[in-house]
């Protein structure tokens, strides 16, 4: 294995060819911007029930397949998960404001708000996402010279860090049934060109403005796969738009996954491995935790099958020795 993603020079000249993708996942959103994932998802565990007696979960799938079939005297619909879970979401970051001294008159404000307004919204109404000063990780991603970031995150907190960069950001979602291929419209046309004054973030997984394309659910993550594994090189039948899909034939950098996530799985079986051959990519670098578990993980899944070089420590520590004055 080797312990850093390339040599600084490496990185530095794969960014200034502008084909260089970052792929950030909803872990690091949620790390960065909001309290931490593990915090989140030791509450929402508790708040749908999930047994103490059971081992901890360490991703979302858990809790939420156990509230899906959590014994309940009407079944719920995929759909009101979805809509439970993000308000839920919608209540982590009313906390979360509280708890960080936000003024009682806004948080009223906001709080009369919350059925009117995506998470994101009302994330907004609440001053979230705050970022720590120039060196916050998703400044200096949003200030580098990128065209297209992809992420797994259902939120518009990248768009934020754009912005806060002085560009203007598009937004995409994948549309990965025929349902959402007519009902969400998309900023994608014949005359679309990325642009790094406009960069395009395109939400993988789902985005809180349409909660049908959310996946959340082991079986969405399954439907997912299966779908956008199908109609490569046919417009007319592929989900994953075309400037999109070549996307994963460039660089990577892949930021704040668990190899044994299914973001991460349904990210390699899907999109990266069916997107060009491994030794005819230039290269994918990800940043993981330096813990036993994902070394022993991935020095398996090196063996297999993955060509990719590896940054070992959290993304701060990544974006200060690979982002910082690139």
């Amino acid at each position: 294995l080797r312990g850093l993603v390339g040599s600084e020079m490496c990185i530095r000249d794969r960014l200034r060819t502008g084909r260089i993708v970052p792929v950030v996942s909803n872990r690091a959103i949620f790390d960065r911007m909001l309290g931490g994932y593990d915090p989140f998802l030791a509450s929402y565990s508790k708040y749908v029930g999930y047994p103490k007696k059971l081992a901890q979960p360490d991703s979302l799938t858990v809790p939420v397949k156990y509230n899906k079939h959590k014994p309940r005297s009407k079944a719920i619909s995929d759909q009101q998960l979805k809509f439970d879970y993000l308000n839920y979401v919608k209540n982590h970051f009313y906390r979360m404001a509280r708890d960080n001294g936000l003024d009682e008159a806004t948080l009223e404000e906001a709080a009369a708000q919350i059925d009117d307004v995506t998470a994101s919204e009302f994330a907004h109404l609440l001053g979230i996402p705050v970022f720590s000063g120039p060196d916050d990780p998703l400044l200096l991603l949003a200030n580098l010279d990128f065209k297209i970031v992809l992420t797994t995150s259902p939120f518009t907190f990248l768009e934020d860090a754009f912005r806060a960069a002085g560009k203007e950001p598009r937004t995409e979602v994948c549309r990965w049934t025929n349902e959402l291929k007519d009902s969400i419209p998309s900023v994608i046309d014949e005359q679309f060109e990325l642009d790094a004054r406009q960069p395009l973030v395109y939400h993988l997984l789902g985005l809180d403005s349409y909660l049908d394309s959310i996946v959340l659910t082991e079986d969405d993550y399954l439907d997912y796969l299966g779908n956008i594994s199908q109609g490569q090189g046919d417009q007319s039948a592929d989900y994953v738009p075309a400037l999109v899909r070549k996307s994963f034939s460039d660089d990577l950098i892949v930021l704040g996954f668990k190899l044994d996530s299914w973001a991460f799985r349904v990210l390699s079986s899907g999109l990266i491995k069916r997107s060009g051959k491994p030794e005819d990519r230039g290269w994918v670098g990800i940043q993981l935790p330096d813990t036993d578990e994902e070394r022993t993980y991935l020095e398996d899944y090196l063996r297999r099958e993955a060509k990719f070089q590896v940054f070992w420590g959290t993304l701060a520590e990544y974006a200060q020795k690979e982002l910082r004055d690139s």
